[in-house]
């Protein structure tokens, strides 16, 4: 009976829970998955989330929705349904898109485009004052598709499923929820904060900061997140080491 037990602990080398996340090379897998927790709250998602319809009011989305007759508040709603409806079909594709390319290229390939529809939006908001032209509304619009579409293709969904890929049963529950702790934290941060941000910074500066969180988390990947495509999830023996694709 001692020699099962034994022979088990061997096979899953070590112990499990909270204690095993101690071990260096599992303590250095658990300080990149909460580094792209953060990286994922740190973008801006739930800024967007919570105040789109005011960045959008922001930005002068009322003047698009002029001639149908809708009231500030009303077109800002509607923008945000528009801005969010390309969302759905990203997350769909998500799913096929992993197997196909991979988490890492997935995240490599798409943040930039967050950054992107960032400094977008934040451009569209500084310019707006200035504006005699429904240009930057639309601007932000379409910047606030291309961010929410970009990101449910990679920061949205990764981060979780890196954390399920990247450790051995033993200690898997607990990566995911000191993971999920530190998202929990960064939103709350992100969406307490935005506020206070935006009246010292302006919603542009905000949306700049956000771009370069975005610029932060494509070097993170770059550097050090490895490719899980192809790894079982019942695989505990190559800790952090991924399958050839």
């Amino acid at each position: 009976r001692g020699g099962v037990a034994g022979g088990r602990k061997a096979k899953g080398g070590g112990g499990g829970g909270f204690g095993a996340l101690l071990e260096p090379r599992l303590l250095r897998l658990l300080c990149l998955v909460v580094a792209l927790q953060a990286l994922q709250q740190l973008s801006g998602i739930n800024a967007v989330v919570y105040y789109t319809p005011t960045v959008l009011k922001e930005a002068g989305v009322p003047r698009l929705f002029a001639s149908v007759g809708l009231d500030e508040n009303a077109a800002s709603l509607a923008a945000t349904a528009l801005a969010y409806a390309p969302r759905l079909p990203a997350m769909l594709a998500t799913i096929s898109l992993m197997d196909r390319l991979g988490r890492r290229s997935l995240l490599l390939r798409f943040i930039p485009l967050m950054a992107l529809s960032h400094l977008a939006l934040a451009a569209s908001l500084l310019h707006m004052a200035s504006a005699s032209s429904a240009l930057p509304a639309a601007a932000a619009v379409v910047a606030l598709c291309g961010y929410g579409v970009a990101f449910s293709l990679s920061l949205g969904p990764i981060p979780n499923i890196l954390t399920s890929e990247l450790f051995p049963m033993r200690a898997r529950a607990a990566a995911m929820s000191v993971s999920l702790a530190a998202q929990f934290v960064c939103n709350t941060a992100v969406g307490a904060g935005f506020p206070a941000l935006r009246a010292s910074l302006g919603s542009g500066g905000v949306f700049f900061a956000f771009a370069a969180v975005c610029a932060a988390g494509w070097l993170v990947t770059a550097v050090a997140v490895p490719e899980t495509k192809g790894r079982a999830l019942e695989d505990d023996g190559g800790e952090g080491k991924t399958k050839a694709s």
